[in-house]
């Protein structure tokens, strides 16, 4: 009796209904169910047309930014519905009768039409209103409401019986600050698909010309923001600007010339995107995916960010298939991301997602494509595969047709800064004997040869004296090495045999020929510097090619080591 007097009360009375069905458990909920079920049927057969003309090709996320809010008169039934069920421990049953009275509103579809008339869509408004209600009333009811059936489309489960407009505004609906369809795995799938199909269109497309609804630049920094809040990450509640003012304040010189690099932006934003420990992790695919879309289109990920969507790119891929704090929800699809990553031209993504020697020769190899006319294969050639002598011959072919600079004082550019802190993080910053031999850490050898054949290509013929100098210096800074001597004679010992020993390999030709270079004198470094280069780390067995060790132990005996060291110094003068 109760019940049914408050409801007649209509919206006037909702509050104190809502109230009562909460605190008084006396009342028969399934009555009290069907007599709400009958208010909502009610209010639902009085719903006004929508004022929102909707177009087939329209955005949806004008769409939703242009949604009418609906009236109490057709919400307070369905909140006061779902809160007793709620509390009654009833909301499995409730979701069904609301599927069997307003199916077409849950589903933002218009209702069959007699004969030629056809009918009006309900309202946006009101569909994301009924989502909103039902889905923040407990966790579990996301995936009640995705289990709802259609009979009229099949009968298929609520995903499959919605067009894709509704797919592309319900993927979107963020209940207590997370993204909750994101995590649902049919609700994933369909985005990773959509996602596909962009990636894999012409690149002069910038959207998809489909059938279903385009895959607008507010959709996906939405995914992107998503992903990052189910993760519930620093970046997503927006501390990105207090990053760069870490980042900036860290920018004073302390050793040497300051080093611009995207690298050490990546280092903070990798702060900002651990994952919490309760959270489902981030989805790799979902925001990989996206951000490659938005890097491509030349848009950032959220408006007013401070972190380009090419860095946040960046550090997710270097993030992505590495042990974290927090286990995934999903499985990360290596393969099909790494074959986004190509489609979409993008090598910086490509370099971060693969890692180790395979990802440094691409991050060096995108630094010399990016900045001179030549294809990847070529790159690839000039930094690890072709031998000195080619490298130089390709080095002038390349810059035939290129005027050399007006200034003759160097002046290094962002690429060159890039690979400065390259050498600096994985040759110079060499501490234990271990790391020569580290499988957790690049080899600083390897590493070093790459950076300085990258240096070669990316010099011009013209200052490449001057660049020499200016490379020395900054290493004479780094290392502090005075007159042969040096605190960091181990990372002394990884730039002689970078420097002075030619690439190891099996067959090495010890012999006096002088048909291949050696890689300090392409670079153009002094003899001096070189020669206070290896009296630095004078005695050290990492100064010489690992597969040469023993041989030369054997043959000069250890107590002989410092004077092949010392003859080492002497070639070098």
């Amino acid at each position: 009796m109760a019940v049914g007097c408050l409801i007649k009360g209509g919206a006037t009375m909702s509050n104190t209904l809502e109230g009562f069905l909460a605190r008084n458990k006396l009342y028969n909920a399934p009555r009290a169910c069907l007599m709400l079920v009958g208010a909502i049927s009610s209010a639902m057969s009085k719903e006004p047309a929508p004022k929102l003309k909707l177009n087939k090709n329209g955005d949806i996320m004008s769409m939703l930014s242009t949604a009418e809010t609906p009236t109490e008169n057709l919400i307070w039934p369905v909140r006061c519905l779902i809160k007793m069920a709620v509390v009654r421990q009833c909301l499995p049953s409730v979701i069904l009768m609301l599927n069997a009275t307003i199916p077409n509103e849950l589903r933002w579809r218009a209702p069959k039409g007699q004969g030629l008339a056809s009918s009006p869509r309900p309202s946006l408004g009101l569909f994301l209103e009924l989502v909103d209600i039902i889905l923040e009333s407990t966790e579990e009811a996301t995936r009640l409401f995705l289990n709802m059936m259609d009979e009229e489309s099949g009968p298929n489960p609520y995903w499959f019986s919605i067009s894709d407009d509704t797919k592309l505004a319900l993927s979107l609906v963020s209940i207590h600050g997370k993204h909750v369809m994101l995590e649902e795995p049919e609700v994933r799938s369909w985005c990773l698909g959509r996602l596909a199909e962009e990636i894999e269109s012409p690149t002069d497309s910038a959207y998809n010309d489909g059938d279903g609804p385009l895959l607008s630049d507010g959709w996906l920094k939405e995914v992107v923001t998503g992903a990052l809040c189910n993760a519930e990450c620093n970046i997503g509640l927006g501390l990105d600007a207090m990053l760069m003012k870490k980042s900036a304040s860290q920018m004073s010189p302390s050793n040497g010339p300051e080093i611009a690099c995207y690298r050490k932006d990546m280092l903070n934003v990798q702060e900002l995107l651990i994952p919490h420990k309760h959270s489902c992790g981030l989805d790799f695919d979902l925001i990989i995916s996206s951000l490659l879309i938005l890097a491509r289109r030349g848009c950032d990920w959220r408006e007013g960010t401070q972190v380009s969507t090419q860095t946040l790119l960046n550090t997710v891929c270097g993030m992505a298939g590495r042990k974290t704090n927090t286990e995934p929800k999903f499985v990360f699809d290596s393969a099909t991301v790494m074959r986004q990553c190509a489609l979409s031209d993008n090598l910086q993504s490509a370099a971060f997602l693969i890692g180790g020697k395979k990802g440094l020769i691409l991050e060096c190899a995108d630094l010399v494509v990016s900045n001179l006319a030549i294809t990847v294969k070529d790159a690839e050639l000039a930094l690890f595969m072709g031998s000195l002598i080619e490298l130089k011959g390709s080095v002038i072919s390349i810059y035939g047709g290129i005027s050399a600079p007006k200034e003759s004082v160097f002046m290094p550019q962002y690429y060159h800064h890039h690979l400065l802190w390259l050498l600096e993080e994985h040759v110079l910053n060499v501490r234990i004997y271990g790391d020569f031999d580290s499988t957790s850490r690049m080899n600083p050898v390897y590493a070093g040869r790459i950076c300085f054949r990258a240096w070669y290509c990316l010099t011009h013929p013209s200052t490449r004296r001057r660049s020499a100098e200016w490379l020395e210096g900054w290493m004479r800074q780094k290392l502090q090495l005075t007159r042969g001597e040096s605190p960091m004679r181990l990372a002394c010992a990884a730039l002689v045999r970078t420097l002075l020993w030619a690439d190891e390999a099996e067959g090495l030709d010890l012999s006096d020929s002088n048909e291949e270079p050696l890689l300090a004198a392409v670079i153009g470094f002094g003899g001096q510097f070189m020669a206070e280069l290896a009296q630095a780390c004078c005695g050290l067995i990492q100064s010489i090619p690992p597969h040469l060790a023993e041989e030369v132990m054997s043959s000069f005996g250890s107590s002989n080591m410092v004077s092949f060291e010392a003859s080492l110094i002497n070639s070098a003068q």
